[in-house]
């Protein structure tokens, strides 16, 4: 069996987590690979995704990490690599850092593969980006960018020796148990039935700024659309003040277990980030066939293109407000031609069968 450990510091509700979760179904439904998911804090049903969305055949492990910086996990990590003897090593987010002295003192042959889920300067603080540098110039880990525009970004900042780009994939959206208690649900939000339903995914924090979609549907309240907002957040002084100031066409849902049922009752994904990597939500957005409509930033500009859906000119309350007044002015033959494109897109290019395949492809180039 060739074995392969995929290590996240935990699985927690972001999109990098959701993404090594589906490399791992993917991974591990092929012939001849032994799977196994290191999570270094121990899972906590609630905070974290569910276990049931891991494939049985994938084994879990946790290393009963504490909070910020704990030493002991370098022990355990090392530990747990050289006991489990796996062909390949892959990271994800800040992770790495307790693998690497384990890379230093393992020996024999086996492949080192680190994803930046991020652009550089936001993907590692800068003594991290110092420490990642030297293991990557040595090559002794392999970094992979999961877009154009971060792949310019690691080049920027560590060299000629970044050389990989596979773009980030997603599972295909299908309904739930939960699709048609969640159609009325949404329902229940609506105006009327002719109420177009914009859906954000994300956590509520500053990168993703919701408080600039709070802005926009303000400006927007009396037009026959609402927002529903799925993820929790990570500063309750932002939430309190994002739900103290927000109007009635906007709904905070917090985690929810079924985000492809709210993917298939939207009409449109709303992304109004101040910053990305290449988000998994939107790719699943377009496996749905839902218009996105996002600020251009990180890998997303790559992406969302005028046959796909529409991007603001910048970060801003008014650019915002142009491209989703741009998206209600279209007509419906115009927007059922977007979603059929984004569909063919994901198929083409950003379904996780090619990602897991192009990883695969890595793992065993000598």
């Amino acid at each position: 069996m060739y074995k392969i450990v995929q290590v996240v510091p935990a699985l927690g509700w972001g999109g990098a987590q959701v993404f090594c979760v589906q490399l791992c179904n993917a991974l591990v439904k092929k012939n001849g690979y032994d799977v196994t998911l290191i999570s270094m804090y121990d899972h906590v049903p609630g905070k974290h995704l569910p276990l049931s969305m891991l494939d049985d055949r994938v084994n879990f492990i946790s290393l009963g990490k504490r909070k910020n910086i704990d030493l002991r996990i370098f022990s355990r990590m090392y530990k747990k690599i050289k006991s489990l003897k796996p062909d390949v090593v892959h990271t994800h987010l800040h992770a790495v850092y307790y693998c690497l002295p384990a890379y230093l003192k393992l020996k024999y042959s086996y492949k080192k593969i680190h994803t930046l889920h991020n652009i550089a300067i936001k993907d590692a603080p800068w003594k991290g980006r110092k420490l990642l540098a030297y293991f990557f110039k040595k090559n002794i880990i392999e970094a992979v960018s999961i877009s154009e525009e971060i792949y310019k970004s690691a080049v920027n900042e560590y060299g000629t020796c970044i050389k990989i780009l596979i773009h980030n994939g997603a599972e295909q959206i299908t309904a739930s148990a939960a699709f048609k208690e969640t159609v009325i649900k949404i329902n229940s939000f609506k105006k009327n039935d002719a109420t177009r339903v914009l859906l954000n995914v994300g956590r509520i924090c500053r990168q993703k700024n919701q408080n600039l979609l709070l802005e926009v549907m303000n400006a927007l309240r009396n037009e026959n659309i609402i927002a529903i907002v799925l993820g929790n957040y990570t500063s309750k002084k932002m939430y309190d003040k994002l739900i103290a100031h927000k109007t009635g066409n906007i709904f905070f849902e917090g985690n929810v277990e079924n985000v492809g049922d709210y993917l298939l009752c939207a009409d449109a994904f709303v992304l109004t980030s101040l910053f990305e990597g290449l988000p998994v939500s939107l790719l699943e957005a377009l496996s749905a066939g839902i218009v996105p409509i996002c600020t251009a930033v990180g890998g997303v500009k790559d992406v969302v293109t005028k046959n796909i859906g529409f991007l603001s000119t910048s970060v801003t309350k008014n650019a915002y407000l142009n491209a989703l007044k741009s998206y209600l002015e279209k007509d419906k033959q115009t927007i059922n031609h977007l979603k059929t494109n984004a569909k063919e897109l994901y198929i083409k290019k950003f379904s996780m069968e090619l990602c897991a395949s192009k990883y695969e492809t890595l793992y065993h180039h000598k």
